[in-house]
């Protein structure tokens, strides 16, 4: 720890600044397939960096499932995003850095969840609302009006593309999971400027 001394209209202003407490948080950006996550953490990355964090991310997993995802998916499949999504989370030290994923634990879940009935997963669940602790600000996108573009992995179903918007929204009440709803907008600057604003960092860019 060390003070630092400054002078402002014959006032003397000090600043203590911890140097043993180096900036960490860890963000989720969650919600339904196609809405923009992947871009948004993208410029979130960039706008964080800006403001001299150091940035690390962990990619969406369901893009390098070795098994099907999508309408098409299994039990194994969604096992192996969720057990790995919360492995790799634990792994990641972020003690001096914000550390940002493509989704969490839980929305991942709701993919599981859609296709295990009557099965009882309630263990699955209950492992994934209970990591839901680990991460310091929760962003849920809203899903617009308008057509998803086909990337050759996630599907561009409208139907199916609500129904998980529409679980996702359900298990996060069901488990009492708090988060922020980002704003109706295309635009990413809007979204980085509300996920700034909220967690503290910054002038929101302009």
């Amino acid at each position: 720890m060390y003070v630092c001394f400054a002078f402002e209209s014959n006032a003397i202003l000090v600043a203590i600044i911890d140097l043993n407490n180096p900036f960490s948080m860890k963000i989720a950006i969650i919600g339904t397939h196609s809405t923009g996550k992947t871009s948004i953490i993208t410029h979130l990355q960039a706008a964080l960096e800006t403001h001299g964090k150091h940035v690390v991310v962990l990619e969406e997993l369901a893009r390098v499932c070795p098994m099907p995802i999508n309408e098409q998916t299994t039990l194994d499949a969604q096992k192996w995003i969720l057990l790995n999504q919360i492995s790799r989370e634990t792994e990641i030290d972020h003690s001096d850095k914000v550390f940002i994923t493509d989704r969490s634990a839980l929305d991942n879940f709701a993919y599981m969840y859609r296709i295990t009935s009557p099965l009882d997963i309630s263990h699955f669940e209950r492992a994934a609302a209970e990591h839901m602790a680990s991460y310091d600000y929760v962003f849920k996108t809203k899903k617009l009006s308008i057509e998803a573009k086909a990337d050759g992995i996630r599907s561009t179903d409208k139907e199916f593309r609500d129904m998980m918007d529409r679980l996702i929204a359900h298990l996060f009440l069901k488990n009492q999971v708090p988060y922020h709803l980002l704003p109706a907008s295309k635009a990413y600057d809007v979204h980085v400027d509300t996920i700034l604003k909220t967690i503290g960092v910054g002038e929101a860019s302009r």
